[in-house]
């Protein structure tokens, strides 16, 4: 059974009010013995107990004392209504331990509880309570810092949150219309050489925009669905090429479900084929290589063109995009690399920790 927060906390009061009532009645009892005085058993455990229990029982007056005038307030105001709170809690403790000790004491067969002269029992209990009262108000105080200091911890950690995925979806928000307008251009280019074409490439845009919006709402998506979107792609870029272009996917199946951005490889992929064909036409072969060690998926996008032209560099618009998300989404926990491939074309290399896609928030 779950138990609320408040008969939680009850339960724990109770049980440190037993331990403190426990550990009085051991100091008093044996003090007891070692002046030789028998039989006090029963009456020190009254009268320790019922003073632990009345204490603790006005716990919440402490804490509402304590949150309600604390040292947030001016000195002026708050050491006043402190004292006051001890003066108060002072008085209805000895009040509750004298009640409750004159009711117990006949009931255990103890007689009547002789408390003394209340004139002066007020006053001795006093000086005892205000070391009792500041340790419960220094307790409530630090207990509120820590619970201030989480919450502004957790704020400042969503506003994080919320900025990394701002950031992200603005990076989403600048590939997209750069990829539509390439696309549209591409189209452009054979509207007036081969319709049939272009009316080809058109209906397999429309296919791949319900692909992306199907997916817009997600920060990440299975490893398995980009490449599915990026197939897509290529077959749209195959019209327009006819036969010079390939796709080529080895992917480990347990690196499959790796959640990685939408449309996190069109950029690659748009390069090799913008910048790896040979100028007088000719084949080209993109590879998408996947796979999962230790923990961490390495991604491989490569080519057989012509390798890294010097104007390549990764601080290009589409590679920026690329290692802007990879860093956003995971810290900078990733590694991004662009290399010369060793039997010609271009290499593009991608490190990240493995995990499962979530949707956004």
């Amino acid at each position: 059974m779950r138990l609320s927060p408040r008969l939680r906390t009850a339960l724990w009061l109770f049980a440190l009010a037993t331990a403190v009532g426990a550990s009085l009645f051991g100091y008093r009892y044996f003090d007891d013995l070692a002046r030789g005085i028998t039989g006090t058993a029963a009456e020190r455990a009254i009268e320790e107990f019922t003073g632990a229990y009345a204490g603790f029982a006005l716990v919440p007056f402490v804490s509402w004392m304590v949150r309600r005038y604390g040292l947030c307030l001016r000195w002026s105001i708050a050491i006043p209504m402190q004292i006051l709170g001890w003066a108060a809690f002072s008085v209805a403790h000895t009040t509750l331990m004298a009640a409750s000790r004159s009711l117990i004491f006949p009931l255990a067969h103890l007689g009547h509880y002789d408390y003394g002269n209340m004139v002066y029992r007020y006053p001795m209990e006093a000086f005892n309570d205000v070391v009792v009262y500041a340790v419960v108000a220094g307790f409530v105080a630090f207990l509120d810092r820590q619970e201030q200091a989480r919450r502004t911890e957790l704020a400042a950690a969503e506003l994080q949150r919320k900025l990394a995925q701002a950031t992200l979806e603005n990076l989403r928000l600048q590939l997209q219309p750069h990829f539509l307008f390439n696309t549209l251009n591409a189209i452009s280019a054979v509207m007036y050489e081969d319709v049939g074409k272009a009316d080809a490439m058109i209906a397999k845009l429309g296919a791949f925009l319900r692909t992306i919006l199907a997916s817009s709402d997600a920060l990440e998506i299975p490893l398995r669905d980009e490449i599915d979107i990026e197939r897509t792609y290529v077959d749209i870029m195959t019209t327009r090429l006819e036969s010079a272009l390939a796709l080529v996917t080895r992917m480990d199946d347990d690196a499959a479900g790796s959640a990685v951005p939408p449309m996190l490889l069109q950029p690659l992929i748009e390069n090799a084929i913008q910048h790896g064909r040979p100028a007088g036409g000719g084949s080209l072969r993109v590879t998408i290589a996947a796979s999962r060690t230790n923990g961490r998926v390495m991604l491989q996008v490569s080519d057989d063109g012509v390798g890294p032209p010097a104007t390549l560099r990764p601080e290009g618009r589409g590679l920026q995009n690329v290692r802007s998300r990879l860093e956003q989404l995971y810290d900078g926990d990733c590694t991004f690399d662009v290399l010369a491939g060793a039997g010609g074309g271009t290499d593009v290399r991608l490190g990240f920790p493995y995990r499962t896609s979530r949707p956004a928030e």
